[in-house]
Protein backbone atom coordinates (compact mmCIF):
# COMPACT_ATOMS: atom_id res chain seq x y z
CA UNK A 1 0.00 0.00 0.00
CA UNK A 2 1.13 3.37 -0.45
CA UNK A 3 1.92 6.15 2.04
CA UNK A 4 0.31 9.44 1.21
CA UNK A 5 2.81 11.99 2.02
CA UNK A 6 0.47 14.51 3.28
CA UNK A 7 -3.01 13.64 5.24
CA UNK A 8 -5.41 15.81 7.29
CA UNK A 9 -5.14 13.53 10.04
CA UNK A 10 -3.61 10.59 11.13
CA UNK A 11 -6.68 8.50 11.76
CA UNK A 12 -6.22 5.17 9.78
CA UNK A 13 -2.76 5.56 9.36
CA UNK A 14 -0.42 2.28 10.61
CA UNK A 15 1.06 2.41 13.70
CA UNK A 16 4.08 1.90 12.43
CA UNK A 17 4.06 4.89 9.89
CA UNK A 18 2.57 7.53 12.13
CA UNK A 19 6.19 8.03 13.76
CA UNK A 20 6.97 9.12 9.68
CA UNK A 21 4.80 12.44 9.59
CA UNK A 22 5.23 15.56 11.14
CA UNK A 23 3.30 18.47 11.66
CA UNK A 24 2.87 21.01 8.76
CA UNK A 25 2.85 24.69 8.68
CA UNK A 26 -0.31 24.90 6.53
CA UNK A 27 -2.04 22.14 9.15
CA UNK A 28 -2.46 18.70 8.45
CA UNK A 29 0.40 16.09 8.35
CA UNK A 30 3.30 15.72 5.65
CA UNK A 31 5.41 12.82 5.50
CA UNK A 32 9.29 13.91 7.43
CA UNK A 33 11.58 12.56 4.69
CA UNK A 34 14.41 15.27 2.61
CA UNK A 35 14.77 16.35 -1.05
CA UNK A 36 10.41 15.69 -1.48
CA UNK A 37 7.72 18.32 -1.70
CA UNK A 38 4.08 18.38 -2.36
CA UNK A 39 2.76 18.49 -5.23
CA UNK A 40 1.07 22.10 -4.04
CA UNK A 41 4.53 23.35 -3.34
CA UNK A 42 5.61 22.33 -6.40
CA UNK A 43 2.97 23.96 -8.81
CA UNK A 44 3.72 26.90 -6.52
CA UNK A 45 6.71 26.76 -7.07
CA UNK A 46 6.88 25.96 -11.05
CA UNK A 47 4.69 28.69 -11.93
CA UNK A 48 6.90 31.41 -9.93
CA UNK A 49 9.53 29.82 -12.20
CA UNK A 50 7.37 30.28 -15.47
CA UNK A 51 6.39 33.95 -14.63
CA UNK A 52 10.24 34.47 -13.69
CA UNK A 53 11.05 33.25 -17.18
CA UNK A 54 8.10 35.52 -18.94
CA UNK A 55 8.98 38.35 -17.07
CA UNK A 56 12.85 37.73 -18.41
CA UNK A 57 11.70 37.04 -21.90
CA UNK A 58 9.28 40.35 -21.90
CA UNK A 59 12.56 42.48 -20.63
CA UNK A 60 14.71 40.96 -23.20
CA UNK A 61 12.57 41.92 -26.03
CA UNK A 62 12.32 45.38 -24.62
CA UNK A 63 16.10 45.56 -24.24
CA UNK A 64 16.25 44.61 -27.70
CA UNK A 65 13.70 47.22 -28.97
CA UNK A 66 15.74 49.79 -27.29
CA UNK A 67 18.96 48.51 -28.51
CA UNK A 68 17.73 48.46 -32.21
CA UNK A 69 16.13 52.07 -31.88
CA UNK A 70 19.10 53.61 -30.45
CA UNK A 71 21.61 51.97 -32.68
CA UNK A 72 23.64 49.95 -30.22
CA UNK A 73 24.65 46.33 -30.96
CA UNK A 74 24.20 45.19 -27.19
CA UNK A 75 22.81 46.19 -23.77
CA UNK A 76 26.61 47.50 -22.65
CA UNK A 77 26.36 50.17 -24.93
CA UNK A 78 23.20 51.35 -23.46
CA UNK A 79 24.65 53.74 -20.59
CA UNK A 80 26.52 55.81 -23.15
CA UNK A 81 23.60 56.22 -25.65
CA UNK A 82 21.08 56.79 -22.30
CA UNK A 83 23.66 59.58 -21.38
CA UNK A 84 23.33 60.76 -24.91
CA UNK A 85 19.53 61.36 -24.98
CA UNK A 86 20.06 63.05 -21.41
CA UNK A 87 21.84 65.89 -23.08
CA UNK A 88 20.40 66.04 -26.31
CA UNK A 89 17.25 67.37 -25.41
CA UNK A 90 18.95 70.31 -24.04
CA UNK A 91 20.86 70.82 -26.98
CA UNK A 92 17.91 70.99 -28.88
CA UNK A 93 16.08 73.33 -26.34
CA UNK A 94 19.00 75.76 -26.31
CA UNK A 95 19.11 76.15 -30.31
CA UNK A 96 15.16 76.32 -30.38
CA UNK A 97 15.55 78.78 -27.66
CA UNK A 98 18.07 80.77 -30.22
CA UNK A 99 15.96 80.44 -32.95
CA UNK A 100 12.64 82.17 -31.36
CA UNK A 101 14.86 84.97 -30.06
CA UNK A 102 16.25 85.72 -33.35
CA UNK A 103 12.63 84.98 -34.94
CA UNK A 104 11.69 87.71 -32.18
CA UNK A 105 14.04 90.08 -32.74
CA UNK A 106 13.38 89.82 -36.48
CA UNK A 107 9.80 90.67 -35.87
CA UNK A 108 10.54 93.88 -33.46
CA UNK A 109 13.32 95.34 -36.03
CA UNK A 110 10.69 94.83 -38.86
CA UNK A 111 7.80 96.69 -36.90
CA UNK A 112 10.25 99.35 -35.67
CA UNK A 113 11.34 100.07 -39.34
CA UNK A 114 7.37 100.08 -40.37
CA UNK A 115 6.70 102.18 -37.48
CA UNK A 116 9.40 104.72 -37.72
CA UNK A 117 7.83 104.77 -41.59
CA UNK A 118 4.94 105.53 -40.63
CA UNK A 119 5.81 108.23 -38.22
CA UNK A 120 7.88 109.59 -41.12
CA UNK A 121 5.10 110.03 -42.78
CA UNK A 122 2.39 111.40 -40.59
CA UNK A 123 5.33 113.77 -39.65
CA UNK A 124 5.62 114.67 -43.16
CA UNK A 125 2.15 115.85 -44.11
CA UNK A 126 1.95 117.99 -40.31
CA UNK A 127 5.25 119.92 -41.74
CA UNK A 128 3.45 119.87 -45.35
CA UNK A 129 0.36 120.96 -43.51
CA UNK A 130 2.20 123.62 -41.04
CA UNK A 131 4.20 125.06 -44.16
CA UNK A 132 0.52 125.95 -45.77
CA UNK A 133 -0.60 127.56 -42.92
CA UNK A 134 2.45 130.01 -42.50
CA UNK A 135 2.34 130.78 -46.10
CA UNK A 136 -1.27 131.98 -45.44
CA UNK A 137 -0.34 133.38 -42.42
CA UNK A 138 2.15 135.50 -44.21
CA UNK A 139 -0.16 136.80 -46.84
CA UNK A 140 -2.59 137.48 -44.33
CA UNK A 141 0.16 139.86 -42.47
CA UNK A 142 0.94 141.09 -45.89
CA UNK A 143 3.54 139.51 -47.81
CA UNK A 144 2.47 139.11 -51.61
CA UNK A 145 1.61 135.40 -52.63
CA UNK A 146 5.18 134.38 -54.38
CA UNK A 147 7.13 135.84 -51.34
CA UNK A 148 4.86 134.16 -48.84
CA UNK A 149 5.52 130.99 -51.00
CA UNK A 150 8.89 131.62 -50.88
CA UNK A 151 10.01 133.12 -47.53
CA UNK A 152 7.40 129.83 -45.73
CA UNK A 153 10.04 127.74 -47.12
CA UNK A 154 13.00 129.33 -44.72
CA UNK A 155 10.26 130.23 -42.25
CA UNK A 156 9.89 126.51 -41.91
CA UNK A 157 13.13 125.90 -40.44
CA UNK A 158 11.60 127.87 -37.31
CA UNK A 159 8.74 125.24 -36.40
CA UNK A 160 9.19 121.55 -35.31
CA UNK A 161 7.22 119.08 -34.11
CA UNK A 162 6.87 118.12 -30.25
CA UNK A 163 6.08 114.71 -28.77
CA UNK A 164 2.47 115.75 -29.04
CA UNK A 165 3.02 116.54 -32.95
CA UNK A 166 1.66 119.69 -32.29
CA UNK A 167 3.70 122.83 -34.25
CA UNK A 168 6.18 124.56 -32.29
CA UNK A 169 7.41 127.75 -33.56
CA UNK A 170 11.20 127.75 -32.15
CA UNK A 171 13.33 130.70 -31.02
CA UNK A 172 16.40 131.50 -32.46
CA UNK A 173 17.80 129.00 -29.79
CA UNK A 174 16.21 126.38 -30.69
CA UNK A 175 13.99 126.08 -27.74
CA UNK A 176 9.86 126.62 -28.28
CA UNK A 177 8.82 130.13 -28.04
CA UNK A 178 5.89 131.72 -26.63
CA UNK A 179 3.38 133.52 -28.08
CA UNK A 180 -0.41 134.10 -28.41
CA UNK A 181 -1.41 130.53 -28.57
CA UNK A 182 -4.23 129.42 -26.63
CA UNK A 183 -1.26 127.00 -24.66
CA UNK A 184 0.66 130.19 -24.06
CA UNK A 185 2.85 129.27 -27.18
CA UNK A 186 3.90 131.32 -30.18
CA UNK A 187 1.50 130.25 -33.09
CA UNK A 188 2.57 130.42 -36.91
CA UNK A 189 0.60 133.55 -37.75
CA UNK A 190 3.24 135.18 -34.03
CA UNK A 191 5.45 133.74 -36.37
CA UNK A 192 4.74 135.27 -39.69
CA UNK A 193 3.88 138.55 -37.85
CA UNK A 194 7.35 138.39 -36.68
CA UNK A 195 8.74 137.92 -40.01
CA UNK A 196 6.95 140.66 -41.49
CA UNK A 197 8.14 143.07 -39.25
CA UNK A 198 12.06 141.83 -39.93
CA UNK A 199 11.28 142.90 -43.50
CA UNK A 200 8.91 145.74 -44.25
CA UNK A 201 10.00 146.30 -47.42
CA UNK A 202 9.09 142.91 -48.90
CA UNK A 203 5.68 143.69 -47.68
CA UNK A 204 2.06 144.34 -49.84
CA UNK A 205 1.76 148.46 -50.95
CA UNK A 206 -1.72 148.65 -49.15
CA UNK A 207 -2.55 151.84 -50.69
CA UNK A 208 -2.99 153.73 -48.28
CA UNK A 209 -1.00 156.76 -48.98
CA UNK A 210 0.88 159.23 -46.84
CA UNK A 211 3.75 160.04 -45.20
CA UNK A 212 4.95 160.86 -48.91
CA UNK A 213 4.71 156.92 -50.13
CA UNK A 214 2.23 156.80 -53.35
CA UNK A 215 -0.37 154.80 -53.34
CA UNK A 216 -0.08 151.63 -54.79
CA UNK A 217 -1.32 151.20 -58.59
CA UNK A 218 -2.25 148.02 -58.92
CA UNK A 219 -2.41 145.88 -55.73
CA UNK A 220 -0.08 142.91 -55.04
CA UNK A 221 3.30 144.80 -56.01
CA UNK A 222 6.27 144.10 -54.00
CA UNK A 223 7.67 147.29 -53.20
CA UNK A 224 11.12 147.70 -54.47
CA UNK A 225 13.10 150.57 -52.65
CA UNK A 226 15.06 152.77 -54.87
CA UNK A 227 14.36 150.76 -57.88
CA UNK A 228 17.02 148.88 -56.39
CA UNK A 229 15.98 144.41 -56.15
CA UNK A 230 19.58 144.01 -54.78
CA UNK A 231 18.53 144.14 -50.87
CA UNK A 232 15.37 141.88 -51.46
CA UNK A 233 17.43 139.99 -53.65
CA UNK A 234 20.01 139.09 -50.91
CA UNK A 235 16.88 138.32 -48.07
CA UNK A 236 14.84 135.82 -50.59
CA UNK A 237 16.13 133.30 -52.30
CA UNK A 238 14.66 134.16 -55.81
CA UNK A 239 13.23 137.33 -55.46
CA UNK A 240 15.45 138.74 -58.76
CA UNK A 241 13.02 135.80 -60.78
CA UNK A 242 9.71 138.20 -59.74
CA UNK A 243 8.25 139.73 -62.81
CA UNK A 244 9.17 143.94 -62.57
CA UNK A 245 6.21 146.11 -62.99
Amino acid sequence: MAIKYTVENLEGVDEAVKPLYKEAESGGFVLDVEGAVSADRFAEVNQKAVDNATEAQRRRKTVERITTALGVEDASDLDAAIEALKIAPKKVEKGAQADQEAIVSQLKADYEAKLQAAQGEVTQMKMSAAKATLQSEMQAAGFPAKVAEMLSVSGMGRVNLDDNGQARVLSETGTPLAGTGADGFATLGDLAKELAAAMPELLTDKGKGGGGKAPASGGGNVARPNGNGGLLAAKIPGFADLPKN
